[in-house]
């Protein structure tokens, strides 16, 4: 939900920020303040508390909040925490930061990120939830700083200081070859990423920024599910604890004064939340899923649970889809190249999901959360710094000075405080986290993730550190069965396909927008570092997937026509 941008600068007057820039992000209200030595605006989508009560910017004496988040049990931590009642997780936040108690409910069940601003003290204390679901873009330097949900419009903002924000050569490089950004990094020069669980002080009078951790720090650290575990009890171990848990953080997600609806493809994930919230009789608008005659099995299952529980389904059918004015938008939301073509999926989920509400439940998250992912079982690997194309066997690279913008990222070395699943959850999970904000952002819609859930990632990390819990989604599966004894795990299943590569390999050749984009970014990588494709190379599959993502990101950018 919503977005913010503020600015602060000691040298130069700070403009009206333009009310239009993040309203996809908040269409429901947004207003600005403006302290004189700093100016900040907030974008709402109003899902719980439908009252202007918890508009933001939220101020009390002199203190101002501006916030983009949900955390779900505001009713239950008012009363155990501070005795009080509120009316909004938005008023509980506040009083928690207004009371220096930020610790007692920054790892509850939600996601966050936020700038609580003292106008007295000309400070500001920011923060950013452990998965990392909610973004915190910054620029920082002699004069200005700007901190915003997007990073676009941290560019865009520096832009109307004159400041030179070019696009990151660097970074381009980098997703060709990892097909994702790591370190924080971003596609524009001096835009930055905050590391998820970290802070941020800021002090104006010193002109200094504070961040409580580097990207280096967030990698090597132990994960946050593992802190504190040896406090939790014994009673945890049992099978009965990780159901009711597992059962306690989808009911949860349902926490909404707006209509709700569950994106369910027919696998384990999103259909244990169907089941759950069947049970529970958690009130939903319909499900969505995704249909195409390349994958029948996938709505075929997804009909087949909606039947027997009598729950109203919408299907989205790719068949005969523009898939090219789609990636378009695609990059568009997400503000770069895309790392997973599945992203095409959320966009289309999203944006039917905006025609009945601004809220859709997924299983995001329950592969990392139970070991589910093929590779924790077949061998010891991961999706981490997975290096999609070796640009050696494809360009030439003759030039040593050149060969510096090609960042090995030793994925190794983090493994003496994780494991191969724990780098996933910072890497390849927190990715799919970043496209998930943009993409349903960009349709106003917040996206809920029902197995992210601090609590719960610490009781199934207890259980099988201590053998009581088999790596794997075997409980997840029991729990469905329990109530729909027929359902059968499909071994292909691939979540919400959308049949793109057959729609590759075809336009690759024949479509000259197509190719007209791809020879954009080979022209971006001559000119920028020297290289030029290899003369027997055939550029299609992977290699295709990331010129073309690079060249239509390049034509948004303006930099090659």
């Amino acid at each position: 939900m919503c977005g913010y941008i503020f600015v602060s600068s000691r040298t130069k007057k700070i403009r009206p920020i333009d009310s239009n820039l993040l309203n996809h992000r908040g269409p429901d209200y947004n207003s600005e303040i403006d302290l004189g030595w700093c100016r900040f605006r907030h974008w709402r989508l109003s899902i719980q508390d439908l009252t202007s009560s918890s508009n933001q910017p939220y101020s009390r004496e002199k203190d101002y909040l501006i916030y983009n988040g949900e955390i779900y049990d505001y009713h239950d931590l008012g009363l155990f925490h501070f005795s009080k009642k509120f009316d909004s997780d938005t008023q509980l936040l506040f009083h928690a930061l207004k009371n220096n108690s930020f610790d007692l409910i920054k790892k509850e069940s939600g996601f966050y990120s936020f700038l609580f601003v003292n106008e007295l003290q000309k400070k500001i204390f920011a923060a950013r939830d452990y998965f990392g679901k909610k973004p915190l873009y910054y620029y920082f330097d002699e004069d200005l700083f700007i901190v915003a949900s997007e990073d676009r419009a941290v560019r865009d903002i520096a832009c109307q200081y004159r400041k030179s924000v070019a696009l990151n050569a660097s970074s381009i490089a980098d997703y060709l070859r990892y097909k994702d950004l790591h370190y924080g990094s971003t596609f524009y020069e001096g835009v930055s990423e905050l590391p998820p669980g970290s802070t941020f002080d800021f002090n104006f009078d010193k002109w200094q920024l504070l961040i409580s951790r580097t990207w280096e720090d967030y990698y090597y650290s132990k994960p946050f599910y593992k802190e504190e575990i040896a406090n939790q009890t014994t009673s945890e171990d049992s099978e009965a604890i990780l159901k009711q848990s597992l059962i306690n953080s989808i009911e949860k997600r349902f926490t909404a004064d707006v209509p709700v609806q569950l994106a369910l493809s027919g696998g384990v994930d999103s259909t244990l939340v169907a089941m759950v919230a069947n049970n529970k009789k958690k009130d939903f608008e319909r499900t969505l899923t995704v249909s195409s005659s390349s994958r029948p099995s996938e709505l075929i299952k997804s009909q087949l649970l909606c039947e027997k529980f009598q729950l109203s389904q919408k299907v989205i059918n790719f068949d005969g889809i523009d898939v090219l004015d789609l990636l378009e938008k695609c990059i568009n939301a997400q503000g770069g190249p895309l790392s997973h073509p599945h992203t095409l999926g959320v966009f289309a989920l999203t944006l039917e999901a905006s025609n009945k509400g601004k809220v859709l439940i997924t299983g995001e998250g329950a592969d990392e959360l139970m070991y589910g992912y093929d590779h924790y079982k077949n061998s010891n690997s991961t999706f981490a710094f997975l290096e999609h194309i070796d640009p050696y066997d494809y360009f030439d690279i003759k030039s040593s000075e050149k060969k510096s913008c090609l960042n090995d990222l030793p994925w190794n070395k983090f493994l003496e405080n994780n494991d191969y699943r724990d780098l996933d959850v910072k890497t390849h999970l927190l990715s799919l986290l970043r496209r998930n904000d943009r993409v349903s952002m960009r349709n106003s819609v917040e996206v809920r993730s029902a197995f992210l859930d601090f609590q719960l990632f610490q009781i199934v990390f207890r259980q099988q550190e201590k053998g009581t819990l088999s790596k794997g989604k075997g409980t997840l599966v029991k729990m469905i069965q329990d109530s729909y004894h027929d359902y059968k795990v499909d071994g292909n299943k691939i979540g919400f396909y959308v049949p793109f590569n057959d729609w590759f390999k075809a336009q690759v050749q024949e479509n000259l927008l197509v190719r007209k984009y791809i020879e954009n970014a080979k022209e971006f990588f001559e000119i920028n570092f020297g290289w030029t494709l290899k003369k027997n190379v055939d550029v299609k599959e992977k290699l295709a997937w990331a010129l073309l993502n690079i060249g239509l990101f390049l034509e948004m950018e303006g930099k090659l026509k």
